[in-house]
Order: C-alpha cells, then sequence, then structure tokens
C-alpha cells in the first residue's frame, strides 16, 4: 500500500533523489499490518527535496512544526489535502544516528526508499522489529526520557493504544523524569492526554499514571483529593472514588445497547462526536475536585458534607483547563459536566416537576446524554452503607428511561421553534426589557411541557402574565 503511495509521489525524472528512508510510526504500523497513518521520511537536505518534490509535483509545501528544533515540511497534493508525505531532516550524519535518538525501540526502525519508490532493507539497529513482536515498549537509551519529558507521556499513550506493555527499566525512568513535566509546554500535553483519553481502558494507563507519580505533576489537586475522605454513598476517597467512576464509563459505553436499549446507537453517536467521550472521561477525573475545599462535619448528622461543591468543582476545572490550554469547546464541555453532575441526579430521579426537566434538558441539549451517564457511573461507584444494590439497579433503570424520553420526545420538543417572539408581545403592547424576557422564558417552558400547544394559547397565557 505505502509503495503505491510513493511510487506516485517519487515519479519523477527531473527529481534529485536523496539517499531517503521510511521511519518512526509509519514503519511500526506497517510491521502491525496496519494502514499507516502518516507517511513519514527522513533525508538529510529535507527542506531543499521537499521544496523540489513540491514543484514536480505542483503541490503544496507546508512547514510543520511537529517537534521543537526537528525541521520538517508537508508535500500535500493540492486536489486532495489527505495525501500528503511529512518529510524531516535527518537527525546526524546517517540514519543509524538518527534511529538513536529516537524515543523507543518500536520507532526506532527505518525502512530504504528506492528512486522507484519501493521498499528497500529494513534497517533496526536498536531490535525494534522484536520489541514490537513481544509487544513491549522499551526506550532507546537512558537520555530518551529526560531529553524530551513528553514521551513519558507518550509512552502511556503507545501503550493504551496499541496495547503493548512498558519495559520496567523505561518505567523506572518515567518515574525518576516525571518532575520534568513541569517544564514541557501545555498544548504538547493536553494533546498527549486527550489520546490517552481516547483509548478504551484509559482508566488502567491513568492508574499507572498516578502510581508512577505522573498525574500529580499536572494536576497538584489530586493530593488534596487523596486526602479527603468521605462516608455515607461513598466507601472510597474522593480521588480513588473519580477513578472507579472514569473505569465505570468505560464499562457503560463498552455496551451502550445493554445499558440504553433502543436508543443505544444514538448514545455511541453521541460520544463518538467533537471527542466528547475523552471529554467525558476527563470530567470524571475531576467531577469532585471541590469536594476538598467543601467537606465539613455536619454536627446533627455526625457525618461530612460537601454543600457547594459541584459550584467549586467546576470553577477549579475551569482554572485546571486555562492552565492546560485547552480549547474553548472542550474547557466549556467538562466545566459545564463538573457543574452539572449533582442536577443530573436529581433530574433522573424523578423527583422534580416536568418543567424543571424540560428546562434542565433544554439547557443541556445532547451534553445531557453525558451528564446522565456521569451520573450513572458515579452511582455505580458509591458502595458506601447508604447505597444498596436495590438503589443503584433503580437508578440505572430511570437513566434508561431518562435517555430514552430524550430521544424519543423530549429532543423534538426542546428544538421546536418558539411559537411566539418579543414582537409579539410588543405588539400586545409590551415594553422590552427584563420583564419581557422572564414572560418569553415562561411561555417556552410552558410550550416545552405540552401546557400550550398552539400560538393561540401562547399568545392568550401571554396575555395573563402580562397582566
Amino acid at each position: 500500500m505505502f509503495t503505491i503511495s510513493l511510487k506516485k509521489w517519487l515519479s519523477s525524472k527531473d527529481l534529485k533523489f536523496p539517499e531517503l528512508y521510511l521511519v518512526g510510526g509509519t514503519v511500526r504500523d506497517l510491521l502491525l499490518k496496519a494502514s499507516p497513518k502518516d507517511l513519514d521520511l527522513v533525508c538529510k537536505g529535507a527542506k531543499e527535496f521537499a521544496a523540489d518534490l513540491a514543484r514536480s509535483k505542483n503541490a503544496a509545501l507546508v512547514p510543520m512544526e511537529k517537534k521543537p528544533d526537528e525541521p520538517c515540511y508537508r508535500v500535500v497534493d493540492k486536489d486532495n489535502h489527505d495525501d500528503f508525505l511529512d518529510i524531516a531532516e535527518m537527525r546526524g550524519e546517517t540514519i543509524y544516528v538518527d534511529l538513536h535518538q529516537r524515543d523507543f525501540t518500536i520507532d526506532a526502525i527505518a525502512i530504504e526508499v528506492k528512486e522507484d519508490g519501493t521498499a528497500g532493507s529494513v534497517i533496526d539497529p536498536l531490535n525494534g522489529t522484536e520489541d514490537i513482536e513481544r509487544k513491549i515498549i522499551r526506550m532507546v537509551s537512558t537520555k530518551s526520557i529526560v531529553s524530551d519529558p513528553l514521551r513519558i507521556l507518550r509512552a502511556v499513550r503507545l501503550a493504551a493504544s496499541l496495547n503493548f506493555i512498558i519495559n520496567e527499566a523505561t518505567l523506572n525512568e518515567m518515574k525518576n523524569a516525571a518532575t520534568l513535566l513541569k517544564d514541557v509546554s501545555a498544548e504538547r500535553i493536553t494533546s498527549e492526554f486527550m489520546l490517552i483519553l481516547k483509548a478504551s481502558q484509559s482508566v488502567h494507563y491513568f492508574r499507572l499514571m498516578d502510581s508512577l507519580g505522573i498525574l500529580q505533576v499536572i494536576f497538584p489537586e489530586i493530593a488534596a483529593m487523596k486526602a479527603c475522605a468521605q462516608d455515607g454513598f461513598h466507601h472510597l476517597n474522593v480521588w480513588k472514588h473519580s477513578l472507579l467512576v472514569m473505569e465505570n464509563i468505560e464499562n457503560i459505553i463498552k455496551d451502550p445497547v445493554y445499558y440504553f436499549g433502543d436508543v443505544g446507537s444514538k448514545v455511541a453517536d453521541c460520544l463518538g462526536s467533537n471527542n466528547r467521550l475523552a471529554l467525558l472521561k476527563l470530567s470524571a477525573l475531576l467531577h469532585d475536585v471541590g469536594k476538598p475545599a467543601t467537606g465539613n462535619l455536619h454536627p446533627e448528622k455526625e457525618r461530612i458534607t460537601f454543600y457547594g461543591h459541584d459550584e467549586e468543582g467546576a470553577k477549579t476545572v475551569d482554572l485546571i483547563a486555562e492552565r492546560l490550554k485547552m480549547s474553548g469547546p472542550h474547557r466549556n464541555l467538562i466545566v459545564l459536566l463538573v457543574a452539572e453532575h449533582l442536577h443530573a441526579l436529581n433530574i433522573v430521579s424523578g423527583d422534580v416537576r416536568l418543567s424543571t426537566v424540560m428546562r434542565w434538558f433544554r439547557k443541556m441539549r445532547d451534553d445531557s446524554i453525558l451528564a446522565i451517564i456521569l451520573g450513572m457511573a458515579d452511582v455505580l461507584s458509591s458502595r458506601g452503607p447508604d447505597s444498596t444494590e436495590e438503589y443503584r439497579s433503580n437508578f440505572i433503570n430511570r437513566s434508561r428511561q431518562c435517555v430514552t424520553d430524550y430521544y424519543e420526545k423530549i429532543k423534538a420538543q426542546i428544538e421546536r421553534q418558539d411559537l411566539v417572539s418579543g414582537k409579539d408581545l410588543i405588539a400586545l403592547g409590551m415594553k422590552p426589557g427584563p420583564e419581557m424576557g422572564r414572560v418569553l422564558a415562561e411561555l417556552r417552558s410552558a410550550q416545552d411541557t405540552g401546557s400550550v400547544k398552539s400560538r393561540i394559547e401562547v399568545l392568550e397565557l401571554a396575555k395573563k402574565l402580562m397582566k
């Protein structure tokens, strides 16, 4: 497959052909018999060769900043932007020197590229092929991680995405170098974290990072969570409970049809868009981050209470997202889920008015599904003396019904256009202002709950409210 792509690109008589190699993840994917996501090449004089190739193929040349101080150039087909080559400058005078400067042995393998675009010999001085066969991630040298501490997270990300094991020496080096992550840019850290969160069993790797002292470097707030005990519905401290919530989210999403019946496929589609699943897992990890600051021993109930921990948690998560330089939409979603995780429990409980339910769904829209799943995982992870199997089972059943109602009835209802507008109220003699906003909100609530069904009924209600 890769030779066909390279033949197309390299078939030019006018092209001055350098010593050229396929490297890194491209080679690893090929050896794993997977389709490479990118075609990564190295050569001496990468900039000149990339420019020459772009000219000969009438392609676009895009300078890349994949890694600091490592020039790379992307040559892109102007008619198909998904068809491109990445050409990086060879590190050192030979391919052997280059491979010895890479991070892990499974990515320190090269394949010679001949002038006709076909594959030549495999160059594997560090036995990376054997490590691929054994499913082991091993650092190239003791300098690998210290030279770029982000490789600590990259090792975890590769293990999570490939289902490989990190060898003991590499784990020890990651633990020893964990504090160096403070010097890595927030953008690079966030990028790797998001990839780890996208793995099917993220929680296993988060527990691994926790045991190595990695997480607390990136999330100093964890220290207070570990020291915060709970009682009542909870049997674990705040941090262990949060990890268990993440684990239960992964259990739920493995089989959405089991948990949500006929609308399970819609739930899966919802989670599959806009990085929602990864952000839901991160929200699970941080949903109780506000508890250490709000914990108090209630004198009458003789137990610890955490009143307002949802609001406090939302503020803290907002600061964390800002520190990690997360995008606006990603930041807004995790803040929303942390702020709303208690409201979701109340909505599912069925002890609130229909108008309150509809108002919440109108505010949350499809993100309500994420909040409900977070609530389900929260309840499943709470096995203290006040939590019973019956309580947990009933909550899961109510959650399933709530999600079903949303997709079968509520979603269409709240997406209906307003039957009246501010112009209609002005025509009835009302002046613009806060009072008009209050009346419009009440009219919309009446429309959502079905207490008014036509424009005439809404206008009649408006007249009564105006009086």
